[in-house]
């Protein structure tokens, strides 16, 4: 067992006595002092070993003072400690047994040295009870962490009240998210989803009756074509609720992998399938290339008849975008614009979300009362009163100390509400050397997985499966790390949610005092991508990228076993999701979780660039990245282009590693061949010399 040990000059012999013997008996002991008798004050090494057990989980330490109450008054200072100055070996063993006490306080001067002796014997070799003794070490876990986040949080409500917040947000001045003097153009632009729940009541007649119509003309199918913040409320929509009966089948393509795109085009009937092309610019390349793949084999099903064709095409876009302007040409069935003062990432409650829901036969009135009554709590001037607030007071605050790895924990049937969150936040405030870390997908673990830089959220589902096995959740708390509990009362609460992380997420970039409407550095990316296809229309072939290694390279573990605390790990796959190939980088994952005590991501290509592409390249620079290709097996053509989608995949791919490496990221790209899943297990079985 590893010891923690220090003593004031009353307790300098005792610990002496104590350091060797328990040495001896094969503990691993780090002794912290005093080294003489000479008069000193005990809560400075109380302090020392307190906050060395609270860093290192599963240690324990041993303090000697005079009486061992002031050691132990000292140490329990330290949040997540739990001190015990023992007057006999049964207090001594009830104190491990009933408290798990982690501190073990000794008196000098009052305790005989044989007692002494066996006393520390007795509470080092006793276990834990757990079970109801664990719910209650919960409980003052959480006390203690609601104490120390008081006090942190209330610190960050002044602040919030110096910006007017959340009034001035609410009256869409941009200064609210400005630091002091600083620019601020272009944020009274990106406010409109304020009032998305309100001005979409007056389009959900539109809406519903579109979907309608579509229904009775035959359409099973709806294929939206999307990526990132057009995509991903469809696709939280579509997961969690699924078809009505009667009513289409939402599925979301956003992965440019060509086999991705051969897997949707052979589950479809064509000719009952709409297509739904969404893209707030409406010249986004991926949604480009996925519309006239998709525009060729209707129109050549009608024989060439455009009219015809475009009944099986609806778009979602801003007004006047190219986009809009190639709808109307081709006879598009219906196109929805999208208000310009609203960005892709907020804008869950616009057309990009209630659309495809409406096509699912989803009550898109009530999903969107749910909204509006958050809306609605979400202007109240008492901070913490404020769901979203709160929220985003806590994200901001924690972020700004080192706790920046907001890990989600949700309930199975919230599990797609994920991805749009890790998006909406990660876009939001990675910027300007800072922002928050979303961790979706990560498997619950034991607390000596994580390190001091987590904020979890558990987000559940009344009457749904369990975010995590409440034993976990219990540790997580008991080991002092911060805890925030959100419950939906029934699936249509995801109207609510949706307005409510993003007014939080408001909140959170208006403490860390960036705009999270831009996405400067995520732009650079696509520019890089543009140049890679610029270059391949001239060569017909893209540049080899240096330092690409095998999944078998050792050079994989030595990248990794150098990231440091507080790092992430982000993994980007750019080939075509499959529940297997998700399985095993679930495992990769966990795998460097536990080794290596890091938070972790995991992403596939293109979608990851507009997920946190933003974050991973304007934020701290505390990502260490692998990012996986493959070799493309079967192409298909992009209409038009004289590219294929696998080009267009690479292209992608390797624009982010150029973009990653000119900002100085940790980045290294392994190739898993021809087939991603045999790559991914060789992979997996490289990493388990991590930490070894």
């Amino acid at each position: 067992m590893k010891i923690y040990t220090g003593c004031d000059h009353a307790g300098f012999a005792l610990r002496n006595k104590l350091v060797d013997r328990m040495r001896n008996q094969g503990h691993e002991v780090v002794d912290f002092g005093t080294n003489s008798e000479a008069a000193c004050d005990y809560p400075e090494y109380a302090a020392l070993v307190a906050s060395a057990v609270r860093s290192d989980v599963g240690s324990v330490g041993v303090l000697v003072c005079a009486t061992g109450h002031g050691t132990a008054i000292a140490a329990g200072k330290v949040r997540g400690i739990r001190a015990f100055a023992p007057s006999s070996v049964e207090a001594a063993r009830l104190s491990r047994f009933d408290n798990n006490t982690n501190v073990l306080c000794l008196g000098g001067r009052i305790l005989a040295e044989s007692d002494v002796f066996e006393i520390v014997d007795t509470w080092l070799s006793t276990g834990f009870a757990g079970g109801r003794h664990g719910r209650r070490i919960a409980k003052i876990a959480a006390m203690e962490t609601a104490a120390a986040l008081n006090f942190l949080v209330e610190s960050q409500y002044l602040r919030l009240a110096a910006k007017g917040i959340p009034a001035s947000i609410w009256a869409k001045d941009a200064a609210a998210f400005a630091p002091a003097g600083g620019a601020c153009e272009g944020i009274g632009d990106n406010l409109g989803w304020l009032n998305s729940p309100n001005d979409m009541e007056g389009e959900l007649t539109s809406i519903a009756a579109f979907a309608d119509q579509v229904r009775k003309a035959g359409f099973r199918r709806a294929v939206l074509l999307g990526i990132g913040g057009s995509a991903l409320p469809a696709e939280v929509l579509a997961r969690v609720f699924g078809p009505a009966a009667g009513w289409l089948n939402v599925f979301v393509l956003d992965c440019t992998d060509p086999a991705a795109v051969a897997a949707v085009e052979t589950s479809i009937d064509l000719e009952r399938t709409l297509f739904v092309v969404a893209s707030k610019s409406g010249n986004t390349p991926e949604v480009c290339a996925f519309e006239r793949y998709f525009w060729a084999k209707v129109l050549h099903r009608w024989a060439g008849d455009a009219s015809r064709a475009g009944q099986h095409f609806a778009a979602i876009t801003d007004a006047g975008t190219d986009l809009d302007q190639r709808a109307l040409a081709n006879h598009y069935r219906r196109v929805f614009n999208n208000p310009p003062d609203i960005s892709s990432r907020f804008s869950a409650l616009a057309s990009f979300g209630l659309v495809p829901a409406a096509l699912m036969g989803t009550d898109i009135s009530r999903l969107v009362a749910r909204a509006k009554a958050m809306a609605a709590a979400c202007r109240e001037a008492n901070p913490t009163q404020n769901p979203g607030v709160t929220l985003g007071t806590l994200m901001g605050a924690l972020a700004a100390v080192g706790r920046d790895k907001l890990t989600l924990f949700l309930s199975p049937e919230l599990a797609p509400l994920g991805p749009w969150i890790e998006q909406l936040v990660a876009g939001a405030t990675g910027k300007q050397g800072r922002g928050i870390v979303p961790v979706e997908g990560e498997p619950p673990g034991a607390p000596s997985g994580y390190r001091p830089d987590r904020l979890f959220v558990v987000v559940r589902l009344r009457g749904g499966a369990p975010p995590a096995p409440a034993e976990q959740l219990e540790a997580i708390t008991t080991a002092g790390h911060p805890v925030y509990e959100i419950e939906l009362g029934d699936k249509y609460d995801l109207g609510a949610e949706f307005f409510r992380w993003e007014f939080a997420t408001a909140v959170a970039a208006s403490l860390l005092e960036v705009n999270p409407f831009d996405e400067p550095e995520a732009v650079e990316a696509r520019q890089a991508t543009t140049r890679l296809l610029d270059g391949y229309r001239q060569t017909g072939q893209l540049p080899n990228p240096p330092g690409v290694v095998a999944p078998t390279d050792a050079a994989i573990v030595k990248h990794l076993a150098a990231a440091k605390p507080g790092d992430y790990l982000a993994i980007n796959a750019f080939f075509q999701p499959t529940p297997e190939r998700d399985r095993l980088l679930g495992s990769i994952r966990t795998l460097c979780r536990d080794r290596l005590r890091l938070a972790t991501t995991v992403g596939y290509g293109p979608r990851c660039l507009h997920v946190a592409g933003q974050l991973h390249k304007g934020g701290a620079g505390t990502g260490i990245f692998l990012q996986l290709g493959a070799s493309v097996v079967t192409d298909l053509p992009v209409p038009d282009e004289p590219f294929t989608f696998g080009v267009l995949r690479d292209a992608q791919g390797l624009g982010d590693l150029e973009s990653l490496r000119a900002r100085g990221r940790r980045v290294l790209r392994v190739d898993c061949g021809p087939d991603p899943d045999a790559g991914l297990a060789t992979l997996l079985d490289t990493l388990g010399a991590l930490g070894q």
